[in-house]
């Protein structure tokens, strides 16, 4: 078992406020043909554990659902700097919530990337439009019950 970084955990926790530029995180999984399956979660949708032993995300994704039910396994892509963040996931528990997965990662391989080279990660502009459609209220409350599981 790996343990998430401190500078990856910093990149992955808190919640985003509306109006500011955020960091898309590119979430992978497997599919049904056993091919990469990319998707885009935020930090509204992740929460590391505070001693880096547990990632709690809650996908929304119908295919990355199914993808994670099927196989377990997913990676994480983060970027800051001149770091590139490969963390590699086995999902040891899950709990449903209508439309929503909410999932307990445990990393199981982690790799930082840095040759210094400045890199731009992927980002996204907030808003509470965004917050809404996305559900962030019962994510968040999702997210919650996830890391109350496991205290």
């Amino acid at each position: 078992m790996a343990i998430l970084p401190d500078d990856l955990a910093g990149l992955l926790r808190g919640f985003p406020h509306p109006e500011a530029r955020e960091q898309a995180f590119p979430f992978l999984s497997v599919d049904e043909h056993g091919l990469p399956h990319s998707g885009l979660l935020s930090r509204s949708e992740l929460e590391p554990a505070a001693d880096g032993s547990r990632l709690f995300g809650v996908v929304a994704s119908p295919r990355t659902r199914a993808n994670l039910h099927r196989t377990g396994s997913a990676g994480l892509i983060a970027v800051a700097g001149t770091v590139c963040h490969h963390a590699k996931l086995r999902m040891i528990s899950c709990l449903e919530d209508g439309d929503l997965l909410g999932c307990v990662f445990e990393p199981v391989e982690y790799k930082r990337d840095d040759i210094g080279i400045a890199l731009t990660p992927m980002m996204f502009h907030t808003s509470p439009e965004l917050a809404e459609r996305e559900r962030w209220g019962r994510v968040a409350d999702l997210l919650d019950r996830l890391n109350g599981r496991i205290r």
